[in-house]
């Protein structure tokens, strides 16, 4: 998914842009739910992530390669 922001767009037509690809990645994610990955999360104020969930957390979601453009 490339996150790209054409300075010849106006701030509304990015916008919807933006919107319209994050219903499809959610309707691919609904439909295959098999594919999408746990989202780490725990009790607000209980702190930050260490520094190894993190790494395994992003390693796991930038390497998947089945994951719609």
């Amino acid at each position: 998914m490339r996150i790209m922001y054409d300075r010849s767009e106006t701030f509304e037509e990015w916008r919807q842009r933006m919107v319209a690809e994050t219903c499809r990645f959610i309707e691919w994610g609904l439909q295959h739910p098999e594919q999408v990955d746990w989202i780490p999360r725990h009790a607000v104020g209980s702190g930050p992530f260490s520094e190894r969930v993190k790494t395994v957390f992003w390693g796991l979601v930038m390497s998947r390669k089945d994951w719609p453009e």
